[in-house]
């Protein structure tokens, strides 16, 4: 175990908030810092959004005149810009455990094991994920296998397989539209999207967007229930009385903050969002603590948290500057 490595700033999450603020500290003069994450590339989600001939660019460069992406460009975009500095970045790396009074960081990986880390700031970048079943509350039914969530989607789409041929997706937002896209281009038919609202909560322009590519069909209700269906793999969704098939199942959507971490180690999270609590200057409850991108709830593109992350940052040089 090593445990003997102090920092001025370390960022959890490699994603764009955490690049965002990695880069403004360092282009202002903090040259040590460390950057954790556990997945094995930088880029965090627009990581997992391979590029295709043919394929669907949902990832918007508003900086550059509001051209789309392939996420996969954008998260090369992220590494080319560390690659220029000598941040220190901990790719494989799973947080178990933070210390808030003593600003510390446990994570182990395979090629250092456990290691403890402390620094003068620490930055939580760790973003969002999708709310599972349970969480939904108004998902029922079976568990069988063919239901997955987006990033699951998009491990299988990375290596060009596919899993749904007849897919149905649960959720409206953005997310959701851009999965029925993808699955698309690999092959499988419009995908029929079910959500407990009676309007898509991804917004018309978006869904003009995504009509180059998909013309999924949307039903909407205003229902406490939905019934997942199917006993070995899934079959539909049954609403109301009326089942919808399918043969396959994408969750979709309904993001909350990546804030367990958070909570282990005291710091205060707004309940039931579990938003941690920021004040006007990013900190967090813990004084040295601070937050950037979809961990501060909602849903934002990653331009936007790369940008939040670089404004992040300024409070963290005040911070720095002061302690």
């Amino acid at each position: 175990m090593n445990s003997n490595k102090d920092y001025k700033a370390i960022i959890i999450g490699a994603g764009p908030a955490g690049i965002g603020a990695a880069m403004k500290l360092y282009k202002s003069g903090v040259k040590s810092i460390l950057v954790v994450d556990r997945n094995d590339r930088i880029g965090g989600i627009p990581s997992f959004y391979k590029k295709k001939k043919g394929g669907v660019r949902t990832f918007m460069r508003w900086s550059r005149g509001g051209y789309p992406v392939f996420g996969e460009d954008f998260a090369k975009w992220l590494e080319s810009l560390i690659s220029e500095t000598d941040i220190e970045v901990k790719l494989d790396s799973q947080v178990l455990e933070i210390d808030a009074k003593k600003k510390s960081v446990t994570f182990v990986n395979p090629k250092d094991g456990k290691v403890i880390v402390s620094a003068d700031a620490i930055v939580m970048a760790s973003g969002s994920r999708e709310e599972n079943i349970a969480e939904r509350k108004w998902l029922a039914g079976a568990r069988p296998s063919r239901v997955m969530y987006t990033k699951q989607l998009l491990n299988l789409d990375r290596n060009d397989l596919l899993p749904i041929k007849k897919p149905l997706i649960i959720g409206s937002d953005t997310i959701a539209y851009a999965a029925a896209a993808k699955l698309k281009v690999a092959g499988a038919a419009d995908a029929i999207i079910v959500d407990n609202r009676s309007n898509p909560t991804c917004p018309i322009h978006e869904r003009l967007y995504f009509r180059f590519w998909t013309n999924p069909s949307f039903h909407g209700f205003n229902v406490d229930t939905m019934e997942i269906k199917g006993k070995e793999s899934a079959t539909g969704v049954l609403v109301n009385g009326k089942h919808f098939d399918c043969d396959g199942i994408v969750i979709s959507g309904e993001l909350i903050p990546n804030s367990e971490l958070a909570l282990i180690g005291d710091i205060k999270i707004d309940i039931p969002s579990r938003v941690p609590v920021v004040n006007k200057d990013h900190q967090l409850s813990e004084s040295g603590w601070f937050a950037a991108g979809n961990i501060l709830g909602g849903f934002h593109g990653a331009e936007w948290c790369y940008f939040n992350g670089k404004k992040t940052a300024g409070s963290v040089l005040k911070y720095i500057s002061k302690s």
